[in-house]
């Protein structure tokens, strides 16, 4: 077996301890196939898992009114023409910009 890890990369086979979990008690679990997920440090890891690393704290930080969004995403539409879009596409630019909004690039 190689030791060519990232830094803060450790093998599944040395499960995490609670010392090293973040303020909700999770981890980043990786599984050949399925790549990163996020779960607890004591759970029982999906199939195919190899590795785990660290997972920041969460801050708690209240996620956006939907009103907000909404009125973003309405100003953002009137840049165009109007009728310039069908309801559908309409519904799938939002689907998009809510989920920029979401990762902060709104």
């Amino acid at each position: 077996m190689t030791n060519d890890l990232p830094e803060h990369v450790y093998l599944a086979e040395v499960p995490p301890t609670k010392a090293q979990a973040n303020n909700k008690g999770e981890v980043l679990w990786y599984a050949k196939g399925l790549g990163w997920y996020k779960g607890w440090f004591d759970m029982a890891y999906m199939k195919d898992t190899t590795h785990w690393t660290y997972l920041p704290d969460d801050l708690g930080l209240e996620p956006e009114p939907t009103d907000a969004k909404d009125q973003a995403f309405e100003a953002w539409v009137k840049q165009y023409p109007e009728g310039c879009f069908d309801e559908s596409t309409t519904a799938i630019l939002k689907l998009g910009y809510f989920g920029g909004w979401r990762r902060g690039q709104s």
